[in-house]
């Protein structure tokens, strides 16, 4: 059984359809199926990072906030963050079984300089987030170190802000899962209308009505969201733990 999210293909098909290109279910090719692609990332782009019309900020959509899994490996302290990474939320944490002193942030310099002035090899205690290289795919490549260096495995556990990837094979999965699926399809098809008609019609109407839409359920969830064992604070840089202690939120940087 099918789900109800949409592929790529389906977002660009849907695209051509609206132009008139091809039928409701056959993909555009050539020329045709660059314009419709272009067109998607377009509408992506505006779908992903709207204004909220209630306050006229931008909103920040809960989807685009992952939990984030690193394995840490003896005596290595770099370590390459992922191609959607655009900054922290919160300090890595250690499971709740582990009792390891809670990490800090500090900057690379720090980082390196405590490395060169003799390496202590115990579970890390603060960490760094830093530039290594950049890539023309996908742009900066981040990483993430640790000191002292790890002495042993260890699984450290983190939130951070995604900017998600263009989209490049048919059946790659659109972000924000069925609930954004229309918002999605309305925002490509807006754009559609004002680049190939030239027109402000029902399509933009209709974007900006479900992208307001899923702003107002995404700002509900979001007041209630429990983040493993994180809950929301009324202080923008902080939010409290319910076992041990309190985690440093990062706010946009």
């Amino acid at each position: 059984m099918a789900n109800l999210r949409l592929t790529f293909s389906d977002l660009y098909t849907r695209v051509s359809s609206f132009l008139g290109l091809t039928d409701t279910t056959t993909a555009p090719t050539g020329d045709d199926l660059t314009v419709c692609k272009d067109i998607c990332t377009r509408g992506l782009r505006q779908f992903l990072y709207p204004i909220n019309a209630m306050n006229g900020e931008y909103h920040e959509w809960t989807f685009l906030t992952p939990l984030y899994t690193m394995n840490l490996i003896a005596d290595k302290f770099r370590y390459s963050l992922p191609a959607d990474f655009s900054s922290i939320v919160t300090d890595p944490t250690y499971g709740e079984d582990e009792n390891f002193k809670q990490m800090n942030k500090v900057s690379p310099q720090d980082i390196l300089n405590l490395i060169a002035a003799g390496v202590v090899e115990y579970a890390p205690s603060c960490y760094a987030i830093t530039t290594s290289t950049y890539d023309p795919e996908v742009g900066e490549v981040d990483e993430i170190m640790f000191y002292p260096k790890p002495d042993s495995s260890y699984v450290v556990q983190f939130y951070y802000k995604s900017d998600p990837l263009k989209p490049v094979n048919a059946t790659d999965y659109l972000p924000g899962g069925v609930r954004s699926v229309e918002a999605i399809l309305e925002s490509c098809l807006s754009v559609a209308e004002i680049q190939e008609d030239d027109t402000i019609g029902i399509h933009t109407q209709l974007a900006q009505v479900r992208i307001q839409e899923l702003i107002s359920i995404d700002t509900k969830r979001d007041n209630n969201t429990r983040l493993g064992n994180l809950y929301g604070s009324s202080k923008d840089q902080f939010i409290a733990r319910s076992d041990r202690s309190t985690l440093t939120f990062y706010p946009d940087e």
